[in-house]
Parts: C-alpha cells; structure tokens; sequence
C-alpha cells in the first residue's frame, strides 16, 4: 500500500482519467491528477487531486489537497486540505489539516483534522 513519502509537484503535469474509462490499480505520482471517470486504487500524489462531477473514485489516496465534486468511496489523507463541493458524496475517511463542505454534499464518514499532518509514506 502507501509506503512512500511525496516530492515535490512536477509543475504543468496533469493526470487524467477521462469520462467513459475505467481503471483499476495503484497510482504514484509527482503531478496532479483529475479522475472523471472511474478509478479504484491507491493513489498517492505530491499535489492536487480532482474527483470531477462525472468521477468515481473507491480506495485510499494520500495527496496534498483533494477536491470533490463527484462520489468517493474510501480513505483520504490529505496534508493541506479536502473540500468537497455541491453534489459531492462521501462515504469514509477523512485525515486532513482543513476541511470545508459546500452545501448540498452527502458525507457519511468520520473526519479526523490535525494542524500539521505528516505523511505516512514516501515517494522514490
């Protein structure tokens, strides 16, 4: 699982996982990632990752800011911050630094918030 510690963010680097595709399977990554199709995995990523409105996303992910406008299913750690925006549904875990919640999300799950979150794992 996630036993490696994230870079720094390889700037202008966008993974996407595009509407329509399905994946399966465990993600490192030094750049940000946008999931609008589905995806079940790990993931771990230096930056930002994006559940777009047509996502979803089950597994585990360890990331520095997490943003939600679609269905995540799973556990989160996130170094800075999550935030989940209208119409954004929420079944889990949530490890993060800050947190904030649009109107109109659904989340069923236990936040868990410290001001400064260390990372569990390492990144080669």
């Amino acid at each position: 699982m996630m036993t490696k510690k994230p870079k720094e963010v390889t700037p202008n680097h966008v993974n996407r996982i595009c509407s329509e595709t399905q994946m399966v399977g465990d993600t490192v990554t030094n750049s940000d990632m946008r999931i609008d199709g589905c995806y079940e995995g790990n993931i771990i990523s230096s930056g930002r990752l994006v559940i777009g409105e047509t996502g979803q996303y089950k597994g585990t992910v360890q990331c520095r800011f997490l943003d939600v406008w679609g269905r995540y299913s799973g556990t989160v750690e996130a170094l800075d911050m999550v935030s989940f925006k209208t119409g954004a549904i929420f079944e889990g875990e949530v490890h993060t630094a800050k947190l904030m919640m649009e109107l109109g999300v659904v989340f069923n799950g236990n936040c868990t918030m410290q001001e400064e979150l260390k990372p569990k794992s390492e990144l080669s």
